[in-house]
């Protein structure tokens, strides 16, 4: 009886290994497909992720700048030719991207006069939403700055005009937050404002002028 349990006993211990391996290799195909299935999904998304990021990217639409106020304070100009003065100016910037908000690293402002730079100031880094307008109360002040006669000579004539031609630039790198955590590169931008009418402090009238944005 026993000699002839031996084979029946060692069928099952193989028929038992057989089951197990062939579990064992129904869940490695069942890990390897569900793997599959997500690199594939993982891949589509990135593919439509991408390709959403792109179209964003070649719509990229840059800031728009304009000065719609204020005026010059404050002013003296000295027989030797040095000038102090303040510049209360309002600085309008609009974000026309209408799914993209844009990242500002600090702003550097300078204002010129006949290539003479009169004035500076910085505006801290900050985040323009999509579609948003945003106004700057700028204070910038002339402290001692020293002109050429023949400059000091077309600011008196324009003072005795009540108004001023300045030209203001504007330099700051920013960014685009195109999708999720996807952002552009850094962009180098320069806003020149020239030819902005400025009033003394004594008209009736603002400051006014547009600005063309570089990148």
């Amino acid at each position: 009886m026993a000699n002839n349990s031996d084979p029946d006993q060692q069928e099952s211990q193989r028929q038992s290994i057989f089951e197990f391996r062939r579990s064992i290799l129904i869940k490695i195909i069942i890990i390897i497909v569900l793997a599959l299935i997500v690199l594939i999904g993982l891949a589509l998304l990135v593919k439509i992720g991408l390709h959403l990021a792109i179209r964003q990217v070649t719509k990229l639409k840059r800031p728009i700048y304009y000065i719609s106020g204020g005026s010059i304070n404050n002013y003296i100009l000295t027989k030797d030719h040095h000038l102090y003065a303040s510049y209360n100016l309002v600085l309008e910037s609009f974000n026309p991207n209408k799914m993209m908000p844009i990242l500002y690293k600090k702003m550097e402002i300078k204002i010129m006069y006949e290539n003479v730079e009169l004035a500076s100031g910085v505006i801290d880094a900050w985040r323009q939403h999509k579609r948003e307008k945003r106004e700057f109360k700028l204070d910038l002040v002339s402290h001692n700055v020293v002109l050429s006669e023949a400059v000091s000579g077309h600011l008196k004539l324009a003072k005795s005009l009540d108004q001023v031609v300045l030209d203001l630039e504007l330099k700051s790198k920013i960014k685009y937050k195109i999708i999720g955590l996807l952002n552009s590169r850094y962009y180098h931008m320069k806003v020149s404002c020239v030819n902005v009418v400025s009033q003394f402090s004594n008209s009736s009238k603002g400051s006014h002028g547009s600005c063309n944005t570089f990148l």
